[in-house]
């Protein structure tokens, strides 16, 4: 369905939203210690392939003209899906039309950017980093963020989610800009949120275990509260269901039933993409879905998205070598919360190859987890002499 952006309407609110986002990048910015001459490189970069993915969308009617054109707010309001609509709907009822909205996740996309780069920025002031910046600098400006970061879309908010819940605990933890990234992640994909309690639950287990201080006896007492505390986490787990969209209505507290469910929709997945160009064969060994996630597609070809997205892969790969010759574990002066932040990701990295089975939600998701491999490397090289 064509959308109709020549429009008083139209004209009015986007230029309302773009000099609101002028203003917003360049107080933001500075506050992140970001310079001018970066500040508007980085919108300027971001914008563009924003531009890219509006245009994309109004000829071919992607995801996010579905989400304009049939904003509406239901009666039986659900996560995901259905928020993307009420929003929609919403920012339309304020008269905030589709190129408007296209800027305000054009916003989050850059302020995503912003947090990246200020981090490795910061990161790479030490002696044992310096030499990573450029590097790291070309990792979180490749197209493939800008591109995922941008346009009406959940990946848009749940990559920004992710870099705002990063920033929130890394440094001074700031509680408003945590739970603000928690109702983020929780309203466009929710089932993302278990990963998060299940990050916390493994450091508290890790420290626990590898504590000199505590005595064999009360180890064991801890531990087997923790393991009382993994069934609060099952019952968190139910939220994702509205995701899926398996269960409508009903939620499932049974870990057997919730094993069956997610198991159930991993055949599915397999057996689906199986059939197409589009996803990991079935019968792939486990251990390889990693590098179907990680790395495909890597073969060039003559479709230019195909390329480019070879290409990305291909530099992927040259910074994991990188990154496994040059690793460094020290967790000195990185914060329990940090800690927790990047096992909740590894945690999420090992499960989401496994999950889903098609190359376009490898293609996204990657964006909510190697940006942050590449942090952990740079955070736990720090101050090594």
């Amino acid at each position: 369905m064509a959308v109709d952006i020549y429009n008083l309407s139209e004209l009015v609110s986007s230029i309302l939203i773009f000099i609101l986002s002028i203003f917003l990048i360049f107080k933001i910015g500075k506050s992140l210690k970001l310079n001018e001459n970066e500040i508007i490189l980085i919108f300027c970069w971001h914008s563009f392939f924003a531009f890219f993915f509006m245009i994309n969308d109004l000829l071919h009617g992607h995801d996010a003209n579905a989400w304009y054109n049939k904003a509406h707010i239901g009666k039986d309001f659900y996560f995901g899906n259905g928020f993307m609509y009420a929003f929609s709907s919403v920012l339309q009822s304020l008269q905030i039309k589709y190129v408007a909205q296209n800027l305000i996740y054009n916003l989050l996309g850059t302020l995503t950017v912003f947090i990246f780069y200020s981090k490795i920025k910061d990161l790479c002031k030490y002696k044992s980093n310096r030499n990573f910046f450029l590097i790291s600098s070309l990792f979180v400006f490749l197209p493939g963020l800008m591109f995922w970061s941008s346009g009406i879309s959940k990946d848009s908010i749940t990559i920004f989610a992710f870099a705002l819940m990063y920033y929130s605990v890394n440094s001074k933890f700031n509680i408003y800009l945590f739970l603000f990234s928690i109702v983020l992640i929780l309203l466009a994909r929710p089932f993302l949120i278990a990963f998060f309690f299940a990050g916390p639950y493994l450091y508290f287990f890790l420290k626990l275990l590898f504590d000199k201080k505590t005595k064999y006896k009360k180890k064991i007492v801890y531990i087997l509260i923790l393991i009382l505390m993994f069934y609060p986490l099952i019952l968190i787990t139910n939220i994702g269901f509205f995701y899926l969209g398996h269960v409508q209505n009903v939620i499932q507290y049974d870990l057997v039933n919730i094993y069956s469910l997610v198991t159930g929709y991993m055949q599915s997945s397999k057996t689906f993409y199986d059939s197409t160009n589009l996803g990991i064969p079935a019968d792939t060994f486990f251990l390889k879905r990693y590098l179907y996630f990680l790395y495909m597609p890597l073969t060039i070809t003559q479709e230019p998205a195909s390329m480019y997205f070879s290409l990305e892969n291909l530099f992927f790969l040259f910074v994991t070598i990188i990154i496994i010759k040059k690793f460094k574990f020290n967790l000195k002066e990185i914060n329990a919360l940090t800690l927790s932040y990047y096992l909740s990701i590894l945690v999420l990295f090992l499960f989401i190859p496994i999950i889903f089975s098609n190359y376009g939600i490898a293609l996204r998701y990657k964006w909510l987890i190697i940006p942050y491999f590449l942090l952990a490397f740079l955070d736990l090289r720090k101050k090594i002499k």
